[in-house]
């Protein structure tokens, strides 16, 4: 696992969010099931379900399992819960170094030694 796709993390989670959230509207054209049979609009709301958007959030959810689980076996307790605040969290790296009571910089030094 790269630091290039640890940084993916926080916009695969937003477009799965996008795409598993978003109600899709249509319009189609109607009629009463009895006499007389006149023609109305009816409304369709519901969640996108075609083959393009089914495929990319499989992808999607594929490529964000394996960060999780890259993160969640690492034995390296810091190193864990650094990428878990910054990457899973979104915590900016000023958040980060308030929570481990280390500064910004000993934590970015730290995750850059861990990936060498």
């Amino acid at each position: 696992m790269t630091r290039e796709e640890l940084e993916k993390y926080h916009d695969i989670a937003v477009r799965l969010k996008l795409l598993t959230s978003t109600i899709v509207t249509d319009t189609v054209a109607g009629s009463s099931d009895e006499y007389p049979f006149t023609c109305h609009p009816i409304s369709i709301h519901g969640l996108r379900k075609d083959d393009k958007t089914l495929r990319e959030i499989k992808l999607l959810t594929q490529q964000k399992s394996e960060i999780d689980n890259f993160i969640d076996g690492l034995e390296d307790v810091r190193a864990k819960t650094l990428l878990d605040m910054h990457y899973r969290k979104d915590w900016s790296w000023c958040k980060v170094a308030h929570e481990t009571g280390k500064s910004m910089n000993a934590n970015k030094k730290y995750l850059k030694r861990f990936f060498v």
